[in-house]
């Protein structure tokens, strides 16, 4: 038979005359695939979740990024860490090296330098509290884990941009000089390779002084005698005091806050203060001196014996002194301004140096407003001058007591009649 013949070959043996129904044959069955059941998460606080593609995930930002396989979750939540502070700020994460020094080291090894200074007397704690405050806020807009050595001009323009929420370009200044301080600091210590500008090129500038001065200008910071009386009248014991001491004698949030009882005698205030180190002498005023009186008289019990002497303590039996996380005596006031219906801006606690400064300044005895104030004179007459007598201290601080207390008007004598008068 050749390919071409078309019949069929049903069999090559002999056909069976009766043939017989065959039976269908069952298909072959494949084995059901069996479903991988999701993992659980290893702990309570695990940051990821397992996706349907067997990997840890996480959205960031109406985005989902995937760190990992079901089976290593720890590797997963590491990678998830080291890239965290990149993602959560919009950047494309960078590439990993462990031995790149990363912003919270730099920013710790910062802060320890500057608290050596501290107990060499270089620098007072309120100084190194305000570099502190700088480094967190630094690590946290930066990102803890991200490598210094990575960071681009786009990183520091973000991070200038978070600094200046809510506040005055005065104030901006200070935080940027501050910043630029822990980088600084990094390099003159050869921790860095990368030149400073270009590091951040020209998005971390301080902001211009003629800008400052014109925004100086068009804020007023100071209190009207009507408002210092209702914030008196609303005011809490210690806040009461703490108002007083800053018209009577310009003290500031943190001035009040380190204030010990033995700091005050014979109706005087004497200490130094700590941003400047210089010595101050204060005369009280009757009301001042009564409202340091009822703080003494209901002063709650102090949990740290370090605070034993300390003039104020809050209801929680701890200082008001201001750190990096809270300002106790800002927080207040800024209630007390507000209960009080007292707005605009520039109303801070801070507000009351600026007028004590202000009125005071009327007596034309600015050396001795100066001393009162705390400011540090590096003129050549400061450099000579060794005290200022307290006769010329109380003319200043009589002049604000009567601007913000007006005596009574004295009563006229009554004039005798002369015996040749008209009848």
């Amino acid at each position: 038979m050749t390919v071409e013949d078309s019949t069929p070959i049903v069999s090559a043996g002999k056909p069976n005359s009766k043939s017989a129904k065959r039976k269908p044959s069952t298909p072959a069955t494949t084995p059901a695939k069996k479903e991988r059941v999701k993992p659980e998460k290893p702990y309570k606080d695990f940051p990821l979740f397992p996706h349907d593609g067997k990997q840890w995930a996480k959205k960031v930002r109406g985005k989902l990024f995937y760190f990992g396989s079901w089976d290593n979750p720890i590797a997963a939540r590491d990678k998830w860490l080291r890239e965290k502070d990149d993602l959560l700020a919009g950047r494309t994460p960078r590439a990993f090296d462990p031995n790149a020094m990363t912003v919270k080291q730099l920013c710790d090894l910062f802060c320890e330098s500057k608290e050596g200074k501290v107990a060499t007397g270089e620098i007072t704690q309120r100084t190194f509290e305000d570099y502190k405050l700088s480094a967190v806020e630094v690590a946290k807009h930066l990102g803890k884990s991200a490598a210094v050595e990575q960071l681009r001009p786009d990183d520091f323009r973000k991070l200038r941009s978070k600094l200046a929420e809510g506040v005055g370009l005065k104030t901006l200044d200070g935080k940027v000089t501050r910043a630029r301080a822990i980088f600084n600091h990094a390099s003159k210590n050869g921790w860095l390779e990368t030149n400073l500008n270009k590091l951040w090129g020209t998005e971390f500038d301080k902001p211009a002084k003629a800008a400052i001065s014109k925004q100086d200008s068009d804020t007023e910071q100071l209190f009207t005698r009507e408002e210092i009386i209702a914030l008196l009248e609303l005011a809490s014991d210690e806040m009461k005091a703490m108002i007083l001491l800053g018209i009577n004698g310009g003290y500031g949030n943190t001035d009040c806050a380190l204030i010990d009882q033995s700091d005050i005698a014979d109706g005087w205030l004497t200490r130094r203060r700590q941003k400047t180190g210089k010595r101050r002498r204060t005369p009280l005023w009757p009301e001042t001196l009564a409202a340091i009186a009822n703080v003494v008289k209901t002063r709650p019990g102090h949990k740290d014996d370090n605070n034993a002497d300390k003039l104020f303590i809050t209801k929680y039996g701890n200082d008001w002194i201001p750190t990096a996380k809270a300002n106790p005596v800002s927080q207040e006031f800024a209630k007390l301004v507000k209960d009080a219906k007292i707005t605009g801006k520039g109303k801070s606690f801070y507000t009351l140096r600026h007028t004590f400064q202000t009125i005071g300044d009327e007596t034309k005895d600015f050396v001795a407003v100066s001393a009162l104030m705390g400011h540090v004179d590096s003129t050549i007459s400061g450099h000579y001058r060794e005290r200022i007598s307290d006769e010329r201290l109380q003319a200043v601080t009589e002049h604000v007591h009567d601007w913000l207390f007006p005596p009574a008007p004295k009563a006229k004598k009554a004039t005798k009649k002369s015996k040749g008068g008209a009848k």
